[in-house]
C-alpha cells in the first residue's frame, strides 16, 4: 500500500483545484461514466512509473500539469540528509537533531521530467537555510511508483491473425499477441512450455467449466498468416478468430501477467498493470473468475494493478476482499472529482451513476436473502469458519428482504399476481434465512413463512431454530463481547425464545447498550469473539452447513 497523497493538477481534465490519488492498494478500482477521466487517470498512474515528459507537455488552459506528493517525514528515509557533522550557522544547532523535529510532518514536493522532485514545503515553520536538506531528503526517495513498469491494455482491443513478425512486442491493443504466441512456441531462444502449459493451463482456470482447452497452437495459412488455435474435446479445432472477444480479452491479460515478464527476464512485483473494462463482452459468471484471479494473483506476486469498470460486478466482488481501493470519478460542474469509497451512502451512488438495475444485480451465482445487514454479519462469519475459501461477492450475493416485506416475495410461478415479486425468475439459486418469531419453539410458523419454506423447499430456508438469529450466539461469545468491548463482567444467559436485547436488559438493568437500535455495530463487534468452538448452539452447525453445500452446489465445487 502506498499511503503518500499524489494531487493531480492541469491534465486534461483535472483543473487548477486539482484531485487526490490516495490509498493506492495492490488493486485499485476506476469507476465512473464515460469521460469523467478514468483514463486520465491511467495516464497519470503511467507518468508516475517512467517519467514520460509527454505528460508534462499536455498543457490545460496554458497551465502546466503538476504531480505534488504529500509525504510524511520520516527518520528512516531521512538518512543522513541532514547531516551530523554540521552545527551552528542560521539554523542554530545541529543540523540532524535539527532535521528529526520534523519527524511526523507532511512534506509536499513536486514531480517534474524524468521523475526529478523538487521541494516544496513543509506544515511546520522551518529555516529558509535548511531547504537544501529537504530538497536533498526528497531527492533521494522514490516517488509513489517510480521505477515500475507499466503496461496497459486498452478497453478497444483484439487479437487478429498477423503476417510473421520476430518482433514480440505488444501493443495496448492487442496488436503483436498472435506473432508473440507463435514466436515463443516456434523459436528455438524461448521456452514453448510458456504458452502450450503455462499460459493453456492459467486460461483454462478462469473459463472452466463454461469450457475446458486441451491444447493451444499456431498454424500458418496459405498466405503465410498466423492463426491462433484452439482444441477441445467437443468442438475439436477451433480458431481464435471464431470466438467471442472475452476469450480474447482473457487471453491478452494472462500474456501481460505472465508471458512478458517471463520472456523480459523481470519479477512481476516490479510491474503496475492498468486493465481497462475487462467486463466487456464476459457474461457476469466469467466476470467474478477473471476479476477473482486478478486478486488472487496481484496478493501472490505483490504487484499493482488499476482496473477501470462499469460493472456492478466489480464492485460487489472488490467491496468484500481485502487491499482493495475503489475510487469513483464524477465530473461536478465541469470539474472531475475522485472519492476513495470507504462507505455505503457512497456505494449506493456508485450504483446510480452506473445506472445498476436489479437485474443486473441478480446476475449472481446464488443469492442468500436475510432479514437485515446485521443478519449478513452473522453469516458470514459463520460460513467463514465452515469454509474460508468462500467469498461473499463471488460464491454468493447477500441480499436483504427487510422484514414484512417477505410477506410480498414468492418463489412459486404458479402463486405469481400483482403483489408477488418472483423471485426465482431473477435468480433460480436462492436461500432463505428467516428468523423464526414465536416466543416458543413450538410456536406455529405464520403463513408466509410457511408459504417460502414449501415454494422453495426445505433445502433452501432456514427457519432459527431460537427466535431469532442471535439465538445463535453463545453465552460465552455474549460474555467475553460485554466484558472486552464495553467493560461489563456478568454471567450471561441467552434465551432461545427471548431477543437478544431483552436477555441484556434482564442482566444487567441500566445497560447503555441498545442492541435493537445499533445492531450493525454491536454485530460487527461480536463476531471477533466467534469460533468454530462457538457454533455448537442449536442447530447452528447442521444448518451453516447446509448453505455451504448450497453454494457449493451454485458454483459447481
Amino acid at each position: 500500500m502506498i499511503t503518500d497523497k499524489i494531487l493531480i493538477k492541469n491534465y486534461k481534465c483535472f483543473d487548477d483545484e486539482g484531485c487526490d490519488l490516495e490509498n493506492i492498494k495492490s488493486i485499485n478500482i476506476i469507476i465512473g461514466k464515460n469521460n469523467t477521466g478514468k483514463s486520465s487517470l491511467i495516464e497519470t498512474v503511467k507518468f508516475l512509473t517512467n517519467g514520460n515528459n509527454a505528460f508534462l507537455r499536455t498543457k490545460r488552459n496554458g497551465k502546466i500539469p503538476e504531480i505534488i506528493v504529500e509525504h510524511c517525514f520520516n527518520e528512516i528515509t531521512m538518512g543522513d540528509t541532514f547531516p551530523s557533522n554540521t552545527s551552528g550557522g542560521e539554523i542554530g544547532m545541529n543540523h540532524n537533531q535539527y532535521g528529526k523535529t520534523f519527524i511526523g510532518s507532511i512534506l509536499k514536493y513536486a514531480i517534474g521530467e524524468n521523475l526529478s522532485k523538487r521541494f516544496i514545503g513543509i506544515n511546520k515553520e522551518f529555516n529558509s537555510s535548511a531547504t537544501r536538506y529537504f530538497n536533498s531528503y526528497v531527492a533521494q526517495i522514490a516517488s509513489p511508483l517510480q521505477n515500475k513498469i507499466f503496461r496497459h491494455l486498452s478497453a478497444e482491443r483484439d487479437i487478429q491473425p498477423e503476417s510473421l513478425n520476430t518482433d514480440i512486442s505488444l501493443s495496448t491493443t492487442g496488436v503483436g499477441a498472435t506473432n508473440l504466441i507463435q514466436s515463443i512456441i516456434n523459436r528455438d531462444i524461448y521456452n514453448s512450455d510458456l504458452i502450450e502449459q503455462k499460459l493453456l493451463n492459467e486460461l483454462n482456470k478462469i473459463i472452466y467449466p463454461d469450457i475446458y482447452f486441451s491444447r493451444i497452437l499456431v498454424q500458418q495459412d496459405q498466405n503465410q498468416v498466423w492463426e491462433i488455435y484452439f482444441e477441445n474435446d467437443t468442438d475439436g479445432r477451433v480458431p481464435l478468430s471464431k470466438m467471442g472477444s472475452g476469450i480474447k480479452t482473457i487471453l491478452l491479460v494472462l500474456i501481460l501477467l505472465h508471458i512478458k515478464p517471463n520472456i523480459d527476464n523481470k519479477k512481476i512485483e516490479d510491474y503496475v498493470f492498468a486493465l481497462e473494462e475487462l467486463e466487456n463482452n464476459l457474461h457476469p459468471s466469467l466476470q467474478r473468475r477473471l476479476y477473482y484471479y486478478l486478486f488472487e494473483f496481484s496478493k501472490q506476486n505483490k504487484c499493482t494493478l488499476f482496473l477501470t469498470t462499469h460493472s456492478n460486478i466489480v464492485i460487489d466482488l472488490y467491496n468484500s476482499l481485502e487491499d482493495t481501493q475503489i475510487y469513483h470519478i464524477t465530473k461536478i460542474d465541469g470539474a472531475t472529482k475522485i472519492t476513495s469509497i470507504l462507505k455505503q451512502v457512497e456505494f449506493k451512488k456508485i450504483l446510480d451513476d452506473l445506472e445498476v438495475r436489479a437485474s443486473d444485480i441478480l446476475q449472481s451465482n446464488g443469492i442468500i436473502w436475510v432479514e437485515g445487514p446485521s443478519d449478513r454479519i452473522y453469516l458470514n462469519k459463520w460460513i467463514s469458519l465452515i469454509d474460508k475459501t468462500l467469498i461473499e461477492g463471488y460464491h454468493y450475493s447477500v441480499m436483504f428482504y427487510g422484514g414484512r416485506l417477505l410477506s410480498n416475495l414468492t418463489y412459486d410461478y404458479e402463486l405469481i399476481n400483482n403483489e408477488l415479486i418472483p423471485l426465482l425468475k431473477l435468480n433460480r439459486n436462492s436461500f432463505v434465512l428467516m428468523d423464526r418469531d414465536g416466543n416458543n419453539i413450538k410456536a406455529k410458523l405464520n403463513d408466509t413463512k410457511l408459504r417460502i419454506q414449501n415454494e422453495i423447499g426445505q433445502d433452501s430456508v432456514w427457519i432459527t431454530k431460537g427466535r431469532e438469529i442471535e439465538n445463535y450466539l453463545s453465552n460465552k461469545t455474549i460474555k467475553n463481547w460485554l466484558q472486552s468491548i464495553h467493560n461489563i463482567k456478568c454471567d450471561f444467559n441467552n434465551d432461545i425464545n427471548t431477543k437478544i436485547e431483552e436477555n441484556i436488559t434482564k442482566i444487567i438493568p441500566h445497560t447503555k447498550i441498545k442492541y435493537n437500535l445499533n445492531k450493525n455495530k454491536y454485530a460487527s463487534e461480536i463476531i471477533s469473539f466467534v469460533d468454530i468452538e462457538q457454533m455448537d448452539v442449536l442447530d447452528l452447525a447442521e444448518k451453516i452447513n447446509k448453505v455451504v453445500k448450497a453454494i457449493k452446489k451454485w458454483n459447481k465445487i
